[in-house]
């Protein structure tokens, strides 16, 4: 390509970044917290723990994004997420399986996320070769923008497009443990011995799922029961709050 154009593509996000670096930092602290509440109804709801599902963003690093850049082809931009759509992630990690379609299912009906349905991939239906398993959403995420002049501060209602990724903790441990291989060293996704291992690693790994989620029943139970046991009629949680557990500090 023209070094020239490459050259001003890269000047272009460099200036992103220390533009608006900080506020897309402060739109993944949003989306964190958003998806925590979210997840914290979804556990109230289901009789589970709030540590049943966690909730953890981030915001693609520079190098990383001039990386997708060249593996797209220095292709041209207005705004970042015209090109790369996950310039924002954030990944929900749950306890079992089960508890995937159903927080899929909450932030799909949630008021502060719209859900691109076209974009959905269920990765956990539909495993990919390597075993892969989680579910991917695109998401248009609401917030305000404060843009000022003359000394006023206005608000003004914006959207930013995210990537949220569903899995289980064992689903995140596999796609961790396998996501820089390709990257670090590129002819080893390519060879079948590779692929046959992480294929057996991955099928493993989703039985023991599939044997977890036997325990989610016990669990709830439990739950239940120290729900009971840890609290009186006279000391009932202000609205808006969430029950504290015993150890809590």
């Amino acid at each position: 390509m023209n070094s020239s154009r490459r050259e001003a593509l890269v000047w272009k996000t460099n200036r992103f970044y220390s533009r608006y670096g900080s506020e897309v930092e402060n739109l993944s602290r949003l989306v964190e917290v958003n998806l925590a509440q979210l997840c914290l109804a979804y556990a109230l709801s289901n009789q589970l723990p709030r540590e049943a599902l966690e909730v953890v963003t981030r915001v693609k690093p520079l190098t990383s994004f001039l990386d997708k850049l060249e593996r797209l082809g220095w292709p041209d931009f207005y705004y970042p997420t015209d090109v790369i759509r996950d310039l924002i992630g954030a990944r929900v990690v749950c306890w079992f399986i089960d508890d995937c379609a159903g927080i899929r299912q909450m932030i799909e009906q949630s008021h502060g996320f719209r859900v691109q349905r076209d974009e959905t991939e269920d990765f956990i239906a539909n495993p990919k070769p390597s075993g892969y398993r989680s579910i991917h959403l695109m998401a248009d995420f609401t917030y305000d923008s404060v843009s000022g002049s003359d000394g006023h501060g206005e608000l003004t209602p914006r959207t930013m497009v995210c990537e949220i990724q569903i899995r289980t903790r064992l689903q995140d441990a596999f796609g961790q443990l396998t996501h820089d291989f390709p990257y670090k060293f590129p002819n080893l996704e390519s060879g079948a011995e590779y692929q046959e291992t992480v294929a057996r690693m991955a099928e493993s790994l989703a039985e023991q799922d599939r044997a977890a989620s036997q325990i989610r029943k016990l669990v709830r139970e439990v739950y239940r029961h120290e729900q009971r046991e840890g609290f009186s009629t006279a000391s009932k949680p202000e609205p808006g709050m969430s029950p504290r557990l015993p150890g809590d500090a």
